[in-house]
């Protein structure tokens, strides 16, 4: 998509000569503010923020003393390739390291513009190349203000502002219901697994622990690609970075992989991230195996199946039973054996039955969503990238 700019009456102007930083402080403490913005109240990417933290809550650092107003624009400075930029509808105060800025309208630039500038690809760029320090890079405001872009008549800055707050707000719209159907999602899973009878889940599902790494597994006549944790990224496996080892015959058929099985991470240094699941799905005739960093849950005919397996490892992760039975200093670990012994609901075949299909429902009408969400992102990253490339 593209936003057909005639940038011949663009004018190349000077970041620093279009905005104003505003470093009005106050004491949060005497009751003149009651909210604070920090950077994890920020979606990456986004120039809205409709999260808080109260003044009181015991949480807020000593440097929160930068006051904003509502329409002000906020800019993270510290790892700005994290593209945390926004303008807030309300007002509070932000750290140090966080700028409250002001476009200069007298001088050509908008307010509702600024933060789809602060926002591009070539913004982020030159921040990351000028930001200084290797641990913890931060733009300062003074190599900020040296940023040179061309900048479009008010007129056009007026027209592009409007499509892409309203892109932008029908991107927030869709994640909304989104997450409103993935919450109904998880108390769904909620209802079926912690009601009812239950017995181990080695009852229902067979759990294996995948093929440990070893130095004289690094050559063979059976070199073979593998799934390990790694792969497993935001509920899919991700095939482009599978690595080989040599699995011979035998152990060929013990770490196979089939289409349904549920691949759980074994050990994680997160609490929250421990247990993330995915579901393989094999691809024509290649065969794939599974590494020791993985626990391989697999559906017992008559007792269970996939779909099921499926929603459990997710219902476990978010009820709190992988870690209810994690253990170790540092890097977390379930264990095959632990994990066989977590609780797993007693079903009839009809009641088998009727939760898959709910759960088939579920996962289609969350499919549908969250490719409405992609397709209004990639709209968005379409037009943004109209809109900065160059002439």
């Amino acid at each position: 998509m593209s936003l057909n700019l005639d940038k011949s009456t663009w004018k190349r102007v000077r970041l620093g000569d279009v905005i104003a930083r505003s470093r009005q402080q106050v004491d949060p403490q005497a009751g003149t503010v009651d909210r604070y913005v920090a950077g994890g109240h920020f979606d990456s990417g986004s120039p809205m923020v409709e999260r808080w933290g109260d003044v009181n809550d015991g949480q807020m650092g000593s440097t929160f003393r930068y006051v904003f107003h509502p329409g002000q624009v906020l800019f993270i400075s510290a790892r700005p390739y994290l593209r945390k930029v926004a303008i807030p509808q309300f007002g509070g105060v932000v750290a140090d390291k966080t700028y409250v800025l002001d476009a200069i309208s007298k001088n050509g630039l908008l307010q509702d513009f600024l933060p789809f500038l602060l926002l591009s690809d070539r913004f982020c760029e030159f921040a990351m190349a000028e930001a200084t320090g290797s641990m913890n890079p931060r733009l300062l405001w003074g190599a900020m203000q040296r940023f040179e872009f061309d900048l479009p008549p008010v007129e056009e800055q007026e027209r592009i502002a409007r499509l892409l707050w309203s892109c932008t707000r029908s991107v927030a719209a869709s994640e909304r219901v989104l997450g409103s159907m993935e919450q109904v999602a998880r108390s769904w899973r909620s209802s079926v697994f912690s009601a009812g009878p239950q017995d181990r889940l080695d009852k229902f599902v067979e759990v294996a622990l995948g093929r440990q790494r070893a130095p004289q597994h690094e050559q063979g006549d059976h070199m073979l690609p593998y799934v390990r944790a790694a792969n497993i990224k935001d509920g899919r496996i991700d095939m482009t970075d599978l690595k080989v080892m040599n699995f011979t015959p035998a152990e060929q058929e013990k770490f196979r992989l089939e289409a349904g099985d549920v691949l759980v991470t074994e050990g994680c240094g997160s609490l929250k991230e421990l247990g993330n699941s995915a579901v393989w799905q094999r691809e024509g005739d290649r065969e794939v195996f599974f590494q020791k960093t993985l626990i391989r849950l697999r559906s017992i005919e008559g007792r269970s199946n996939a779909t099921l397996v499926r929603e459990w490892a997710r219902w476990a992760q978010e009820a709190g039973q992988f870690a209810r039975i994690a253990k170790g200093t540092g890097i977390l670990h379930l264990t095959a054996v632990r994990c066989a012994t977590l609780p797993f609901r007693l079903l009839t075949e009809t009641e088998r039955d009727q939760i898959s299909k709910e759960a088939d429902d579920l996962e289609s009408a969350l499919a549908v969503l969250h490719e409405a969400v992609s397709v209004e992102r990639r709209m968005m990253s379409s037009l943004m990238e109209s809109l900065w490339s160059v002439a």
